[in-house]
């Protein structure tokens, strides 16, 4: 076997594994594999000082066995998208950020959140999402979105990726070229964004295209058909016609391309892993995700070691890449490239005071009719809290690891009579044990993405029209609040996560007013 071939290949992808220490997955992608880059999720991170030693490891490695430095990569997007779960989640997520005020906090919270990352030893976060979340049933997008208009999402992103790379970590723009307006999720499906080409030019398109502008220096292509781009039936992410059309001539972006990844079913279900990679270098990205499963991760690098080896890719091809990968490492992370991360471990405190005054900022008040008064609501058998429970809707969601954040509000009204209902099993759950409103003089309901359950808003809407005052507390997608506007409280907080818990009953109490801003506009 040509090893300078295989560690060729191996820069090419980036692979994940199981365990919080390097066991024989790891060990086997490094050493047998000589995989390039790594990307590490919840499944990967018990603390600070763990996580800190196993980047030390990668890092060590790596360098050791391909020769390069690493690419160490992660999904902390802030809010509903956070592998430093737990505790360690203490981030506001994009349209917390966008709700809070204007982009010089993307950009104050990004440096924050960056200089944490850096600390740990990523030199990558996958962050931010560009998509213009412009479809109210979009269940995958939703509050990771800055927003529904294009000039605000742009000048988020923008903001964001510079306070990134002023924290010392390499942003990455996503998903090209818009994942914010389709009804269906790529991590279980091949979504379609059925626009016209001039209307994805006049939306989609625009914050990708003020971010190549803006020389911001990597991008990820989503796992979506877009017939309007290209006649070819293949996703934007393994399509010439996308990424070497589109994104680098047209758009003139010439920096790295990366993939989502591919295991995900919105290319699972229709290619094998290495014939994925194959489409996708072909088409022009320079970095490949295979995410979880050492034997996945076989097949691309053999895939590609062989198309190497027979000369169906050509080397001068990947040697593309791998100058794109190092001048993005020179001009964005000083001395990495030659001397590998200095990872000096977190030393801070959680929460940042910053990121908690912003969570608090971005709640936002939709209606107040005689149900919280201003020294807040009391605590009281005669007040009811129903937290309508959302299942997880995609894969890899780990905001909530290691209990509810909304836990904190059950903690906070220790009168109160308090009940958790599943979203997806409202009726059965209600129907072994029915609601007991005797008595009751508030119904204070917490939601979770329940608008994507008929059952659970209709359910939710039989007890508006009861006499006893309703108010709601939406704390997800603010889309659903349209479905309790006869409500006589209606209350904004964009994200299930510990920093909105806070901040929810900072209002309740009466302790904050809630004076965000909604970024999308909600029907009716």
């Amino acid at each position: 076997m040509d090893k300078d071939l295989l560690k060729k290949a191996g820069r090419m992808l980036v692979c994940g594994f199981d365990g919080l220490e390097p066991g024989e997955h790891a060990r086997t992608a490094v050493m047998d594999l000589l995989i390039g880059h790594w990307i590490l999720f919840a499944r990967n991170i018990k603390n600070h000082e763990q996580v800190a030693e196993l980047n030390k490891w990668l890092n060590r490695e790596t360098r050791s066995h391909n020769g390069s430095t690493p690419f160490i990569t992660i999904d902390q997007e802030g809010g509903i998208v956070s592998r430093l779960h737990g505790d360690l989640n203490t981030y506001p997520g994009a349209m917390t950020l966008a709700a809070a005020g204007g982009p010089e906090l993307s950009e104050t919270a990004s440096r924050i959140s960056a200089e944490h990352l850096k600390s740990l030893g990523f030199n990558v976060n996958l962050a931010p999402v560009a998509d213009i979340n412009s479809n109210p049933l979009n269940p995958i997008v939703g509050p990771r979105s800055f927003g529904d208009h294009s000039s605000a999402v742009s000048e988020h992103v923008i903001s964001s990726c510079r306070g990134y790379l002023r924290g010392g970590v390499l942003p990455v723009v996503k998903h090209f070229p818009g994942h914010g307006d389709t009804s269906e999720d790529s991590h279980r499906s091949l979504p379609a964004l059925p626009h016209s080409a001039e209307i994805l030019k006049e939306r989609e398109l625009i914050p990708f295209n003020h971010a190549i502008l803006a020389g911001m220096p990597a991008i990820m292509v989503a796992h979506l058909l877009v017939p309007a781009l290209s006649s070819r039936e293949l996703p934007a992410s393994l399509n010439g016609d996308i990424i070497n059309g589109l994104l680098r001539n047209e758009l003139g972006f010439d920096g790295l391309v990366m993939t989502d990844c591919l295991e995900m079913d919105g290319i699972s279900l229709f290619y094998d892993t290495g014939d994925a990679v194959l489409k996708a270098i072909d088409a022009g990205a320079d970095l490949c995700f295979i995410s979880h499963t050492l034997e996945e991760q076989e097949k691309g690098i053999r895939a590609l070691y062989d198309g190497l080896k027979s000369g169906q890719v050509s080397e001068s091809r990947i040697d593309e890449s791998l100058m794109r990968q190092q001048n993005a490492m020179k001009k964005n992370l000083p001395g990495q490239w030659e001397n590998g991360i200095q990872i000096s471990g977190w030393s801070g405190s959680l929460p940042d005071p910053i990121m908690a005054d912003i969570s608090r900022k971005s709640m936002t008040l939709l209606k107040n009719v005689n149900f919280l008064p201003s020294s807040g609501l009391i605590d009281t058998q005669k007040l009811l809290i129903l937290y309508f429970i959302r299942p997880e809707q995609f894969i890899g969601e780990n905001t909530v690891s290691g209990g509810d954040p909304l836990d904190a509000v059950e903690k906070a009204f220790p009168q109160s009579r308090f009940r958790r209902i599943p979203s997806d099993r409202a009726e059965e759950d209600l129907r072994k044990k029915p609601l007991d409103l005797k008595g009751m003089e508030k119904i204070l309901i917490m939601t979770c993405d329940t608008g994507f359950y008929p059952e659970s808003v209709s359910l939710i809407q039989n007890l508006i029209e009861n006499p006893i005052p309703a108010g709601f507390a939406v704390m997800r997608t603010p889309y659903e609040a349209a479905h309790f506007n006869k409500a006589d409280f209606l209350l904004l907080g964009y994200e299930n996560t510990r920093l909105a818990a806070d901040s929810l009953i900072a209002v309740l109490k009466g302790e904050i007013a809630a004076e965000g801003s909604c970024p999308v506009s909600i029907p009716g």
